[in-house]
Formats: structure tokens, sequence, C-alpha cells
């Protein structure tokens, strides 16, 4: 398959892909959960009752409002590209119903006039019969 998309736009499609997915769903809440986990178990005890990201977890909501304003700009920009494509294919499907209309009329046109020639050879053997009949 020739795949002439930028690098750029690769990186969209698979992003997009990769975010819109169970996958990503499951690990982005196991990473959350192991953040609670770390900052307020872990951390707070290593750090002698001083947790790094304490409840509400702002550090955590800093982190998940960055990825929120990077994530959705890849995803429309892959949203974008694939409008485009169907678009395309939509206007390539269209042009192919014309064309194939096109040439549904011109079989119906030649259909009519072999009917037409058979009809006056069915004629002419008439009238040939009937000349030598009589």
């Amino acid at each position: 398959m020739n795949d002439d998309r930028t690098y750029g736009e690769r990186v969209a499609d698979e992003v997009a892909s990769f975010g819109g997915s169970w996958p990503f769903i499951f690990l982005f809440l196991g990473l959350m959960a192991c953040w609670i986990v770390l900052n307020t178990v872990i951390i707070q005890h290593v750090l002698h009752h001083k947790a790094f990201d304490a409840y509400p977890y702002i550090a955590l909501n800093l982190v998940l409002s960055g990825l929120a304003g990077l994530q959705a700009p890849i995803i429309m920009m892959s949203q974008n590209r694939a409008a485009a494509k169907d678009e395309m294919l939509a206007t390539r499907h269209y042009e192919e119903t014309q064309r194939m209309d096109h040439l549904l009329s011109q079989n119906t046109q030649l259909t009519q006039q072999v009917h037409d020639l058979a009809e006056q050879i069915h004629q002419l053997t008439e009238e040939v019969r009937g000349r030598v009949c009589a």
C-alpha cells in the first residue's frame, strides 16, 4: 500500500487510533490509580507523611489537563484528514456512478437500435415471403 501521508499525519492517525481505544482507557485508569496510590501511600511514607502530590492531586490534574490539551488537537487533525479522505472517496463514487449511468444509457440506446433493426429484418422477411408465396 502506498502511504502518502506526512510524518505528522501518520503520528496524528496513530495517536487518534490509540487514544480512542479500550487499551488506552485501561492504561490511563491504571496510571491514575498508580499515581494516587504512589502519592498517597508510598511517597508519603518515605517522606515521613509529606505527600509529593497530596489530595486533591494538583500535579495529577496538571498532567491530565496537559494531556487533554495535546491529545484533542491531534485527534482533530486525524478526524479532519479522515473527513477529507471520505469527501474524496464520495466524489470518486459519485463520478463512478455517473459513468455507470452514462454507460447504462448507451447500452439502452444500443439495445433499442438492435430491437428496431430486428423488427425491420422481420418486416423485410415477411415481405420477401409474401412475394415468394404470391
